[in-house]
């Protein structure tokens, strides 16, 4: 009897102990996916407001046959203001003849700029 009674108690705290562990690892799924969706969100307010650069710069060469040297330049004719990165900076500008490119630091999961180019009209991270 006693012998059962200590089996039954091992049993019992070896269930604790395999709940324990599935709420640590539901926990830090949890963590994972929502870094993940807010990376991904981060990547989607980018491209929304690197559209709207990418449309005044374009209007901006049907009139004048040159995309501008500073970004500012597109404010107010060929876009109302500038939107900014998500973490609150400005988006980085480089133009190069008649190709440019965009770029967002601090996006999505990567230590690399996150940005478009004009050449191979592509996102990229």
């Amino acid at each position: 009897m006693q012998a059962l009674r200590l089996r039954a108690s091992q049993a019992g705290a070896v269930q604790v102990v395999a709940l324990v562990v599935v709420a640590v690892l539901l926990g830090a799924g949890y963590i994972v996916l929502d870094r993940y969706s807010d990376g991904e969100k981060s990547v989607t307010i980018t491209e929304s407001r690197g559209a709207q650069i990418i449309q005044g710069l374009l209007k901006h060469k049907m009139e004048t046959s040159a995309y501008p040297d500073a970004l500012a330049k597109l404010v107010p004719k060929f876009i109302a203001a500038l939107p900014k990165c998500p973490s609150g900076e400005p988006f980085a500008y480089v133009v190069a003849g008649t190709e440019f490119t965009l770029t967002c630091q601090k996006v999505g999961f990567t230590s690399k700029p996150y940005g478009y180019d004009s050449r191979s009209r592509v996102w990229r991270g």
